[in-house]
């Protein structure tokens, strides 16, 4: 059997959009700081500080499952 492209093409959007969204947006920000003066400083506060947000999200995130797993197995026992 022969799997079509399409199977192919959500999976590269699936993976590589939020980075390219992250890059897309930090590239702004870092543009924005240098060309718009005051109000792109601003706008680059945000744009470049998204991804350490995410970051941090996701850190949290993994940090509560673990937690979260390690509890249902020391209760099991």
């Amino acid at each position: 059997m022969m799997h079509g492209s399409s199977d192919r093409s959500g999976l590269w959007i699936r993976v590589f959009a939020a980075p390219i969204l992250l890059a897309a947006a930090t590239i702004t920000g870092l543009l924005a700081a240098l060309l718009c003066g005051p109000v792109g400083q601003y706008v680059a506060w945000v744009t470049v500080g998204a991804p350490v947000l995410v970051i941090v999200w996701v850190w949290v995130r993994c940090r509560t499952q673990k937690n979260g797993q390690l509890s249902r197995t020391t209760r099991g026992k």
